[in-house]
């Protein structure tokens, strides 16, 4: 388990209380205030959206920015925090669907704003699998397929696919869009609540699923409406294919290696925008798993 420091942990609670005045002081001109309250806020464990509601303290739009921002040292010490490295690396989270979770609910708490209120990622999927279980009883992965992807519900944003918050299962799961990454992680997770299997599978340049229908694995392009191809057929019609695409084809799809693949893309998106100091936290996740 990490140490704590319990005299950051003091400044937090000191912060805390004086959330009200800090709030104010957002906008106060004086240069000699500002990096008082930034490294006060700064203190903070990076979400404060439970405190805000609590004491029914409103903000603009801009206002929120500009507090997300100053919140971000603490949602990076958060992360960092809570981030238990595993044993062995990837191969401990072969099939631990309960610590992928955990490690992708995680990354979520980290991209959230950390001051608007929203369901934790557990939450946001138990209430998604209402909502299919509204329409379907006891559906197999093909039927969950066709619910999320053929019907349009949930697209790929091919607009600007890598962006950070398309990474965020919870945004993903408010929005309908998201990335080839996200929609195939958020579609496992759906499944393992739902009682069908999907798997995920690592296939170079493009993050795919994988389910089984009529007793025939089947990958599945959740980014282009849940498009879907035959696996023997793919390595049969196409054997120019490199061997670790064909390899990515015939694995299992182990989660540790999925969320390996999660963090370095996540990796590359922040140093795309200059997120330096963010990035080089997930390089250093990244490394936990390897």
């Amino acid at each position: 388990m990490p140490k704590v420091d319990r005299h950051s942990e003091s400044a937090g609670d000191d912060a805390c209380e004086d959330l009200p005045y800090l709030i104010r002081l957002l906008d106060d001109k004086d240069p000699a205030v500002r990096p008082i309250v930034k490294e006060r806020i700064s203190e903070l464990s990076g979400d404060i959206s439970h405190d805000l509601a609590a004491l029914g303290i409103n903000i603009n739009t801009a206002g929120k920015k500009r507090l997300s921002r100053l919140l971000q040292p603490g949602r990076r010490e958060t992360l960092r925090d809570e981030w238990l490295v595993p044993t062995s690396g990837v191969e401990s989270l072969a099939d631990d669907w309960e610590s992928f979770e955990n490690f992708l609910r995680q990354i979520c708490d980290f991209m959230h704003d950390g001051v608007t209120l929203r369901p934790s990622l557990s939450d946001s999927l138990d209430m998604l699998a209402e909502e299919v279980g509204e329409d379907l009883v006891a559906p197999s992965a093909n039927d969950l397929r066709r619910w999320l992807f053929k019907t349009g519900r949930f697209k790929g944003d091919s607009q600007q696919a890598d962006a950070l918050e398309n990474y965020d299962i919870c945004h993903v799961i408010d929005s309908r869009k998201g990335n080839p990454t996200s929609l195939a992680c958020m579609f496992m997770l759906l499944g393992r609540r739902l009682g069908c299997q999907v798997d995920g599978c690592n296939y170079p340049g493009h993050f795919l699923a994988r389910i089984q229908i009529g007793g025939t694995t089947h990958l599945i392009d959740c980014f282009h409406g849940g498009r879907k191809f035959d696996a023997d057929a793919l390595l049969r019609l196409h054997p120019e294919i490199s061997d670790k695409a064909k390899t990515a084809v015939t694995d299992s799809g182990d989660l540790g290696f999925i969320l390996l693949r999660y963090i370095t893309e996540i990796q590359h998106s922040l140093r795309a925008v200059k997120r330096d100091e963010d990035a080089a936290l997930f390089k250093k996740l990244a490394t936990t798993l390897k």
